[in-house]
């Protein structure tokens, strides 16, 4: 008996170990690296621009930001004033703001070639206990998920994203148009905000112990006449 109730107990201590990681807080657990590409330059300057920048895990939440904000780096430099890309629990803030106003269109200027797109490239997300599966996409100010957006195209702006692996995504730069503001175009920017889709994933330390206990259980089941 007294062995049949060690087993029970490990099997419920199995049982609220996984319960607790399906459940637990999802939080970025490692550092994040943080790409500028433009494979056609910008609108005055078509040198090809590939640059990236590492964020520590202490810092996600500061990220990468532009000159005027406190930031430093490779492409901290390139950020227009406000600009910054930082991270929070599972979701993944962009703040993109116009730096070429050709035919009096607002875009960021970053310019693609050869199909592909001027973009962040974010890479090293991971979230304890995760799987990254998907996204849903804002692009409303304030980083909400409702209101006034500053972005006048895409229509979508989950078309902007794409998950290239489950530890890196995209963020396409070259086709944001936006919405002209009462400041001038200077002053035109959107803020888009980027929740990740997981699935629970239990330590492997916990199905251990749950096998642990129902193992046992099984094989006497099996033997009872």
């Amino acid at each position: 008996m007294s062995r049949i109730r060690l087993r029970l107990g490990q099997l419920f201590g199995g049982l609220c170990l996984a319960l607790c990681s399906l459940t637990a807080q999802a939080d970025f657990a490692a550092d994040i690296t943080v790409r500028l590409v433009a494979p056609g330059g910008l609108a005055f300057d078509t040198t090809p621009i590939d640059l990236s920048q590492t964020v520590a895990f202490a810092d996600l939440a500061s990220g990468v930001r532009a000159a005027n904000l406190g930031g430093s780096g490779d492409v901290s430099d390139f950020m227009m004033n406000d600009e910054r890309v930082f991270f929070s629990g599972n979701a993944i803030f962009i703040r993109a703001a116009a730096g070429d106003f050709t035919g009096g269109v607002s875009t960021t200027g970053y310019l693609g070639a050869n199909g592909s797109p001027a973009r962040y490239e974010i890479s090293g997300l991971a979230i304890t206990g995760q799987a990254i599966t998907g996204f849903t996409a804002y692009a409303f100010d304030g980083f909400a998920t409702s209101g006034f957006t500053g972005l006048q195209s895409p229509a979508v702006p989950a078309s902007l994203v794409q998950l290239t692996s489950p530890g890196t995504l995209s963020f396409d730069l070259s086709s944001i148009v936006f919405v002209p503001r009462l400041g001038g175009q200077s002053g035109d920017y959107a803020e888009f905000r980027i929740d990740l889709m997981t699935t629970p994933v239990p330590e492997p330390a916990t199905w251990l112990l749950l096998a642990c206990g129902l193992l046992p259980l099984l094989l006497r089941r099996g033997h009872a006449p």
